[in-house]
């Protein structure tokens, strides 16, 4: 069962809710306001599909990874109509090799899940996909966040959510320190604590529970 559908059957979206036509997250919007026609995004996770139409809606060539087999193949046969706009599964931390050369890389949810060497990883495979100067703009786990320190610890920075809809799932959390350490093979543009109670996706999340969420918001450029 979807997050989504498990949502729904909770009574906690209602039936007709269009995920797909959620706000676009601001780090999306910043890198439609900072690219040029005719470039090449990565989108790392893709979610409910829902920052594929905005970045096409800008001229761009839009690409996305996505490790669950589930939303890959339901993103791949939603947007198979769109000539700029490609879906694979794959891991994040060993993309696959056509992707390279990218303009810019976004991940606004697929970074807060893991162990921090996971995400390390996938931050060094990103990277290796954008050209020199390319952008990366992502969302990490801070420990503001509530959720931090509850549930199964597994390492310093991360924990595995027990109950609600990502049970068993691993979430890192990061301090500035931490977050800038794990950031420090980039120039980094901007790094800044936010709520996430409205950037959130509403195809994982209620309003109730993104509240409380808090983020960072990383901007960085490849060196």
């Amino acid at each position: 069962m979807t997050k989504r559908s498990l949502l729904i059957r909770r009574g906690e979206l209602p039936d007709d809710f269009d995920t797909l036509h959620e706000m676009p997250h601001p780090l999306v919007g910043a890198l439609i306001e900072t690219l040029s026609n005719g470039s090449r995004v990565l989108l790392v996770g893709v979610g409910s599909g829902r920052h594929v139409p905005p970045l096409l809606a800008a001229g761009f060539i839009v690409e996305a990874i996505e490790e669950d087999p589930e939303r890959a193949a339901r993103a791949a046969e939603r947007f198979k109509s769109k000539a700029r706009a490609r879906v694979v599964c794959g891991l994040y931390s060993v993309p696959p090799l056509l992707f390279s050369g990218y303009d810019a890389a976004v991940s606004t949810h697929a970074l807060l899940h893991g162990t921090s060497p996971k995400i390390a990883a996938s931050l060094a495979a990103m990277g290796s996909g954008l050209r020199a100067g390319g952008l990366f703009h992502l969302t990490l786990g801070s420990t503001r966040d509530p959720r931090y320190a509850s549930g199964l610890r597994l390492d310093d920075a991360t924990w595995v959510a027990e109950t609600g809809a990502e049970i068993g799932v691993p979430h890192a959390y990061f301090d500035e320190k931490a977050a800038r350490t794990l950031l420090s093979d980039w120039t980094i543009l901007s790094l800044d604590e936010r709520s996430a109670a409205e950037t959130a996706g509403r195809w994982a999340h209620t309003s109730a529970e993104t509240a409380t969420m808090v983020h960072w918001f990383a901007r960085l450029k490849r060196r």
